[in-house]
């Protein structure tokens, strides 16, 4: 078999089993299903956010871009809490607590918050209204 045969081969494999895994809707990088771009959305969109408490009650987004790069990627788990075991709730508090400690702040709890952002059409601009509602408390994590 020749080089350009063997390599019309495995463009062709390669092109079915990334249609395949498309299809079949099967999420395994870098074959996907590509539904970053196919999910239909609305007008509201849920998202998390942690913020940290210090001694005094203060409270404090949690901004990840502040900290080192290992606590950067927080949002991935906050977005499973609905689902997530009592236990793995208190291990992300824990990481969310150490990281921003890390980063030299006080931290006494960690709140997290669903947050439902809604955009509507006011005259000739777009709002956005955001709807924090208070899931989740760790105390002394």
């Amino acid at each position: 078999m020749t080089p350009t045969i063997r390599v019309r081969w495995f463009v062709g494999v390669f092109l079915g089993v990334v249609m395949l895994f498309g299809f079949v809707g099967f999420e395994a990088w870098p074959l996907t299903a590509f539904r970053l771009f196919s999910v239909a959305r609305d007008d509201t969109r849920t998202s998390w956010e942690a913020r940290t408490v210090d001694a005094a009650g203060v409270e404090t987004p949690f901004d990840q871009q502040d900290l080192p790069l290992g606590y950067r990627l927080a949002e991935w788990p906050l977005s499973e809490f609905p689902s997530s075991s009592d236990a793995t709730r208190a291990a992300v508090c824990r990481g969310i607590a150490k990281g921003a400690r890390d980063a030299g702040r006080d931290v006494a709890a960690v709140r997290v918050y669903r947050l439902r952002e809604r955009i509507d059409r006011v005259d000739d601009d777009w709002e956005v209204t955001t709807d924090p509602e208070l899931y989740h408390e760790c105390e002394h994590p």
